[in-house]
């Protein structure tokens, strides 16, 4: 009796373990059906930038090129700190010391010889008024720096622009999908997939950007450019 009750659970997985193919076979998606990818962009004008300055100084002493750079840093963040800018929107991004060669050739050998130290200290600042920015790159420089570079442009919108370009990017995908669809003489069905491809943050140059200040350094703030890609799965009635 017991051995029967054996072969009666070996002979019920064993049908089960053969129709788990077909069933999974079933189940899928073998649909014919559409790809099409959606993009959108969304301009907006920058509301905030950054920008480096630094003081590069050399001596023949490590501790004299230092001590240059030290009160000529202090003078320039005194400057920038003067015209408002907070102090929490100011951070130190490179602080280096290397020292300086002169490279001497002669009839037998070329050799270097140590002739001093170069200092260099860079601060990264936050700017949240963007007419300032020109005064603020003009009195550095008059306070002493002698490196400036790095002027990018960001926008406290840009999340919410990115959301606005994601979704008109998923209806552009759903529209392309519904062209390609009535050109072969079909008919979109089922939503089968949304997939968000990328997201790029580009800054350009715009011809109608504002430019800070004629009597300072003139700076063309742009716009940012917001984009977003969509990838969709239709299937084909």
């Amino acid at each position: 009796m017991m051995m029967k009750k054996w072969l009666v659970l070996l002979l019920t997985l064993s049908l089960l373990v053969l129709t788990l193919p077909a069933l999974a076979e079933a189940d899928s998606d073998d649909r014919p059906m559409i790809t099409a990818l959606g993009t959108a962009t969304v301009t907006l004008v920058p509301d905030t930038a950054t920008f480096t300055v630094g003081v590069t100084t050399q001596q023949p002493l490590v501790t004299a090129a230092q001590s240059e750079n030290a009160t000529a840093m202090q003078s320039v963040m005194a400057a920038i700190k003067a015209l408002g800018i907070d102090p929490k929107d100011m951070q130190t991004d490179n602080y280096t010391v290397s020292p300086v060669y002169d490279y001497q050739n002669t009839k037998l050998e070329s050799q270097q010889v140590l002739v001093g130290y170069s200092v260099t200290n860079n601060v990264t600042v936050t700017v949240r008024q963007l007419d300032q920015l020109p005064t603020l790159l003009d009195a550095a420089v008059a306070a002493g720096a002698n490196q400036t570079y790095g002027i990018s442009f960001q926008s406290s919108q840009s999340d919410a622009a990115y959301d606005q370009a994601l979704a008109e990017a998923a209806k552009n995908a759903v529209r392309k999908a519904g062209m390609l669809a009535a050109a072969l003489g079909k008919t979109p069905g089922d939503l089968i997939s949304v997939q968000e491809a990328n997201d790029v943050y580009p800054a350009y140059a715009s011809s109608k950007s504002a430019v800070y200040d004629a009597a300072a350094t003139p700076i063309a703030t742009g716009t940012l450019s917001v984009s977003a890609t969509v990838r969709v799965e239709m299937a084909l009635q």
